[in-house]
């Protein structure tokens, strides 16, 4: 079986590398090509474009990258008539692989989504045009498996695979010192641009409850990002660490972080947390117009109730910051409730064994048997 698998930013390069290698446990005939970052690479793929120039955040910061994204793009759909793969595997990365399934459609390639557009928050009328796309779409979330199957495509749930990611990084010999006393963990985020946002509130909150508390103050640095973007750490007495997050968020009493897949590793680690982002004006304006949720944190959205409070924009200050940590610490009956639902939303991300059971929608989609499903011949319609 010959696959092109497509992923761009850390969090898809990562799914993505975890379904190959499930893939090629189940078939070991399976052969890969196509885009991802070094985990992919690593799993198996025949790298034709990288995706780790191509990750933006936000939509003013796209400009920039246009000339690259539509070299990639036509590069995969040029690789893909060349060698008539047997199916396309399409994760997450939504607007490049939105034009990228319209140029393999045209060219017969099947298609299976893996974790697909978040067309439930804004775009809706995209998830009508997925339906009738996709062979199969695989998602992380039940709710959105109910959401395409309401549509008429063929969804399965198969769970997050942060589940494992999260049990097997708990499993290792912590790196981090035994706590000797309360612990607060900041997590600005993964890129730079956002640790720029993020850092200078938490490490001016983070000070300050840490003076009236007796916190210990420790924040997680992605492995690529410079210690020079977390200004006055030594100075204000935080520890940077790199790749520990589970067991920082594990140990912590208290934390700060940005949105992102971040939170659903709070909830497994049952951190009480308090969810910051900041974006640019224009992305911001935009994702007012356009997103019909109440939250923006995926803990929040999941339990479908305001689990953890969320800091946005102009209320994403060290002043917010400090106000909601403070009531966290110095509350054990609303820390205890906040564990409760963070237990539930860990719950909600499925069993171990996510990657595993996507990997076999996956062959059972595109293997010979499943020539000419329904949702194809709806697509051909």
């Amino acid at each position: 079986m010959n696959l092109l698998i497509s992923a761009g930013e850390a969090s898809g390069d990562l799914h993505a590398a975890r379904l190959l290698a499930a893939l090629r446990r189940e078939r070991p005939d399976v052969r890969a090509f196509g885009m991802g970052g070094a985990r992919l690479e690593a799993a198996g793929l025949e790298r034709i474009v990288s995706s780790d120039e191509l990750s933006v955040v936000g939509i003013s910061e796209v400009f920039a990258k246009l000339p690259a994204l539509r070299r990639a793009l036509s590069r995969l759909a040029g690789e893909a008539r060349r060698r008539r793969p047997d199916g396309a595997v399409l994760v997450d990365f939504p607007d490049f692989h939105g034009l990228l399934a319209r140029r393999l459609r045209l060219a017969g390639t099947p298609l299976v989504y893996y974790v697909p557009p978040q067309v439930w928050a804004w775009r809706r009328r995209r998830a009508r045009r997925l339906a009738r796309r996709a062979r199969r779409i695989i998602t992380l979330f039940p709710f959105e498996a109910d959401l395409f199957r309401r549509l008429g495509a063929d969804a399965v749930w198969a769970g997050h695979p942060i589940v494992d990611d999260v049990r097997e990084t708990l499993a290792l010999p912590s790196p981090l010192p035994a706590k000797a006393r309360r612990r607060l963990a900041l997590l600005p985020g993964s890129r730079d641009a956002e640790v720029a946002r993020h850092w200078p509130a938490m490490a001016e909150a983070a000070s300050r409850l840490a003076a009236r508390h007796g916190l210990e103050l420790v924040a997680a640095r992605a492995p690529h990002l410079p210690e020079a973007l977390f200004d006055g750490a030594a100075a204000r007495g935080i520890r940077l660490v790199s790749g520990a997050v589970p067991h920082l968020l594990a140990s912590a009493d208290l934390a700060f972080v940005a949105s992102g897949t971040a939170t659903l590793e709070a909830a497994l680690c049952g951190a009480p947390s308090v969810v910051m982002y900041r974006t640019s004006g224009l992305t911001y304006a935009v994702a007012r117009a356009l997103v019909r949720l109440r939250w923006i944190s995926l803990v929040n959205i999941v339990a479908g109730e305001e689990v953890v409070p969320e800091l946005l924009q102009r209320r994403a200050t060290a002043a917010e910051l400090e106000r909601e940590g403070e009531a966290i610490l110095s509350s054990p009956e609303r820390t205890a409730a906040m564990r409760a639902g963070l237990a539930r939303v860990a719950a909600a991300l499925g069993p171990p064994g996510a990657s595993e059971r996507a990997a076999q929608q996956v062959l059972e989609a595109l293997g010979p048997r499943a020539e000419g499903a329904p949702a194809e011949r709806r697509a051909a319609r």
